[in-house]
């Protein structure tokens, strides 16, 4: 009784609650010992207390666990083969606090400033926000080894990367992105001077701080 029903409808739904269930279900009771049945026959998967998903795919499911947010960096990047290393775990950025969950891999929801610079992409049949190259490369300072993304600098939309750096006004953002895109043969210095104070820092915020100064960025390389 309501299985065939509850499979049809959710199994196209990358994740669903115990509400979403009654929805169907009426009785809660028995709404929690369908779904308790279900797991035991693994047909599906409980992400945590409450929340629950058909599918084996953190990548799908991670933007559904907590909202707003998009997938960036890494694992934006990857999605888009910009790198050749595979993520082992999945990074989304979101306007509420910094939370992490655990589903076959590492989900983690950082909290960012700036939450803008993602579109709707299909991945696996259902519409979810994925930072653009661009923005997925910004997100990336901080966050990873910046020596893990140095592929996705060959092909970037330089006027789109330089709108998000005007939007976002943060000098150590600008500074280490300008320097990276710089490296790649892009001719940004003049259009991002204005930006570059004069204090130095490191050009990868995770790696160590020693290093060649250089005057014209204001990192340490």
């Amino acid at each position: 009784m309501y299985e065939a029903e509850v499979m049809e409808f959710y199994s196209k739904v990358p994740v669903f609650s115990l509400s979403d269930l009654v929805q169907i279900i009426s009785n809660r009771v028995y709404a929690k010992k369908f779904i308790s049945r279900m797991i035991k026959k693994g047909k599906v998967k409980r992400i945590r207390n409450g929340l629950y998903t058909f599918h084996d795919d953190p990548f799908l499911i991670a933007t559904f666990l907590l909202k707003p947010s998009y997938i960036s960096t890494v694992s934006a990047l990857s999605y888009y083969h910009k790198i050749t290393q595979i993520p082992n775990e999945v990074f989304c950025f979101t306007s509420k606090p910094t939370k992490t969950y655990f589903f076959i891999e590492r989900i983690n929801f950082c909290n960012t400033k700036y939450f803008f610079g993602f579109e709707m992409k299909k991945y696996a049949g259902v519409e979810i926000p994925i930072a653009t190259v661009e923005k997925a490369i910004i997100d990336s300072i901080g966050t990873v080894p910046l020596s893990v993304i140095d592929d996705s600098f060959e092909e970037v939309d330089v006027k789109r990367m330089i709108s998000y750096l005007k939007v976002i006004r943060k000098s150590s953002i600008i500074k280490r992105v300008g320097f990276l895109l710089e490296e790649n043969g892009y001719n940004v210095y003049q259009t991002l001077k204005k930006y570059i104070n004069n204090k130095y820092i490191p050009l990868d915020p995770i790696a160590k701080s020693k290093g060649k100064r250089n005057s014209k960025w204001k990192l340490v390389i």
